[in-house]
């Protein structure tokens, strides 16, 4: 059975106090789990977002989102304490965090000089990726409201200094197709006007680099670096073919609009290590990693002693992966979102944030939340400890509406109908009170589950009659609406010491609204579907305390199972003979479904998608012990479906295995009389 944490029986002791965890566990035992998480997740999960290098790896260049990756495939989490190899990969990225990083246009890279380690492959980009950089280029300079300052950026260049060289540990397949798009340009022209373009050495393949330089087709066939360079520089030239017109355009959009994430490692940690951790499992710097190494930048904190940005960094860091544990425990996550996520949840917060800078996201850029922080930060980098504090404040103030009660469920409902978590805040910051602000997160309860206001009637005659007038077949969505904040309501009622609704066990099922007294009309049509209804008649009423009851004898003796049996194994079946059985069990279990189908919310309630498909047109005794059932194996049953067929509601309750119209006015009656109490109680203004 679901057992709910209580206010008193909540185990918070083994987490630190902002990071108690509430909900439901299905063994009957109330627990909190702390979650280890080290500071980078994505070392442990497979990004959505690879980089495409070599051969079949993959990269998103720009617009590019038809690769990435959502089968969510591979993905390990972390149990109470992480294997040596993600430890040592955790240590390594807080050292990497510390690095440079920076925007730089092409045009800033071509004095620079690339040493290309043995540890990397040879050059290996195809003909499409190649084509694909390019379209993507030309799209980023046909777009129809241009602004001044716009870029395109590509995935990061990561180096370490070595002498007067920097070592490329990763993205070499980039850097070089730079090189060949540029050798094209060069080409065009005679050998006085071209440009000096930055150079490439290579520690193992020492060809390679006068290749580039040549681009000789003789010589293409000598080995397969060679092949793979002629065959990206023949389609650039045939690209540019059909674009001689604009050629001249783009190539001033490359040289300067174009930009890579320039990454520089502190030559204190080791390249391989870094490189190593950037090729396993192909996992690409994703939008929250390159913001936290903006956020822990040594130049940050230029001005403070070595100690002191030592504390300063290590603050962060702290807080960043107290966030990010926090945001992996699945209530805390359910309660604030409606999406699955892996890794990196704390994005959540950080795209909350880079929201509220005010610039306009790039929607060709899937950098584009990096690259908000990264001008914002560029204009406060002597704020950036305040900056960081913001961030940390947002996400505090989540927290507070988690840990509340009251916050808890209103604020949970809200999230859970795509209210936005910043529409939540403006509530918040534009209340002068709490109790201000309680009152408007009533009132947009009030709006979005029952209408914009009273329209002059009466809180409760405009509640009842608001109810009234939906029904199945027009205001499904409404319905289904009104029943999770019936859900809500009810254990509100209960006060501090009631369960709390666990909002990760809902979102992460389906729900489906179901008729309680099943309708005639829903008698199943094909052969499988009947025979599985007999099936499931047959094993009820096959059960011995079913049969005690003595409801078997009134449907001509206490032969049904064995009457069902022998219609469900006859060959060929008989529909017709179908029909007549579940007309007579519908007429003693279901009395009044072939009047009319009763499609009045009082008939309906929430059922988990797969027991709504398995037992959608069963007897209301059969989806009685269902729910029962589920209950008993520690499924999540919401609270007031389980008290409908348990009939909590009904005053009648001789009848146990009967659902009537009258039990069904009951139950509306008691859904519209929670939801007066509700915002009586709770919000008088709406």
């Amino acid at each position: 059975m679901l057992t709910p944490h209580d206010s008193k029986g909540r185990k918070e002791e083994n987490l630190p106090a902002p990071f108690a965890h509430h909900g439901w566990s299905g063994n009957g035992i109330s627990v909190v789990m702390p979650i280890f998480q080290i500071s980078l997740t994505a070392l442990v999960h497979r990004c959505s977002k690879s980089i495409l290098d070599d051969d079949d790896t993959r990269v998103q260049w720009g617009l590019r989102d038809k690769w990435q990756n959502s089968s969510g495939e591979g993905h390990q989490q972390i149990g109470s304490a992480p294997d040596g190899a993600n430890l040592r990969r955790a240590l390594l990225w807080k050292r990497m965090s510390t690095g440079d990083l920076q925007l730089r246009s092409v045009s800033e890279l071509m004095t620079e000089s690339f040493f290309i380690p043995a540890y990397q492959r040879g050059y290996r980009w195809t003909s499409r990726q190649v084509t694909e950089l390019l379209d993507d280029v030309a799209a980023f300079t046909q777009r129809q409201r241009a602004v001044q300052g716009d870029f395109y950026c590509l995935q990061p260049i990561v180096v370490t200094a070595r002498g007067d060289q920097w070592e490329l540990i990763d993205g070499q397949q980039r850097l070089t197709t730079i090189f060949l798009v540029l050798s094209y340009f060069n080409n065009r022209l005679v050998e006085d006007e071209r440009a000096e373009l930055f150079s490439l050495s290579y520690e193992t393949r020492a060809n390679s680099a006068a290749y580039l330089k040549t681009l000789h087709e003789t010589a293409r066939d000598e080995n397969i670096d060679f092949f793979h360079i002629w065959q990206a520089y023949q389609t650039i030239r045939e690209w540019f073919k059909t674009r001689i017109n604009r050629l001249n355009y783009i190539q001033g959009a490359f040289l300067n609009e174009v930009k890579v994430i320039w990454y520089e490692v502190d030559h204190s940690v080791g390249p391989i290590d870094v490189f190593t951790r950037l090729n396993v499992g192909k996992i690409a710097l994703t939008n929250s990693e390159l913001v936290k190494a903006l956020f822990l930048k040594g130049s940050n904190f230029d001005g403070d002693g070595s100690r002191a940005k030592q504390l300063q960094q290590l603050r962060i860091a702290q807080d960043w992966d107290e966030i990010e544990r926090r945001l992996q425990e699945q209530g805390f996550w359910y309660f604030v979102t409606n999406r699955q996520q892996e890794a990196n949840r704390i994005e959540l917060v950080l795209q909350l944030r880079a929201e509220e800078f005010g610039r306009a996201a790039t929607p060709w850029d899937i950098n584009s939340m990096f690259l908000a922080f990264n001008a914002h930060l560029a204009e406060k980098h002597d704020e950036v400890a305040n900056e960081w504090d913001a961030v940390k404040r947002m996400f505090l103030q989540i927290d507070e509406w988690y840990r509340d009660r009251f916050l808890y469920h209103v604020v949970g409902f809200l999230l859970s109908q795509d209210v936005k978590v910043a529409q939540i805040r403006d509530l918040a910051r534009n209340s002068g009170s709490k109790t201000a602000f309680r009152a408007a997160l009533i009132g947009e309860v009030f709006r979005i589950a029952l209408g914009a206001d009273t329209e002059g009637k009466g809180l409760s005659s405009f509640v009842k009659d608001r109810i009234a007038g939906f029904d199945y077949e027009s205001h499904g969505k409404s319905i289904r609406r009104l029943l999770l904040l019936f859900n809500i309501a009810s254990l509100l009622e209960l006060g501090d010491s009631g369960p709390w609704f666990p909002f990760d066990h809902f979102k992460r099922e389906q729900w489906d609204l179901e008729h309680i007294r099943s309708v005639k009309s829903d008698m199943p049509q094909r052969v499988d579907a009947q025979k599985e209804w007999l099936r499931q008649a047959i094993e009820y009423f096959s059960e011995a305390e079913v049969a005690a009851a003595g409801n078997a004898a009134s449907l001509s003796d206490q032969a049904l199972p064995e009457r069902l049996r022998a219609l469900r194994e006859q060959e060929p079946f008989d529909s017709a003979a179908f029909e007549a059985a579940f007309n007579e069990v519908i007429d003693q279990y279901d009395p009044g479904s072939d009047v009319e189908a009763d499609n009045s919310v009082g008939n309906l309630t929430l059922l988990d998608a797969g027991t709504n498909r398995s037992y959608g047109n069963a007897i209301f005794p059969m989806k009685r012990r269902r729910v029962i059932a589920l209950d008993k194996a520690g499924r999540f049953v919401p609270p007031c479906t389980k008290n409908a067929f348990l009939k909590y509601y009904s005053t009648k309750v001789d009848e146990m295995l009967v659902w009537t119209r009258t039990d069904a006015k009951e139950h509306q009656g008691a859904l519209v009389n929670t939801l007066v109490g509700f915002f009586e109680k709770h919000g008088a203004a709406v």
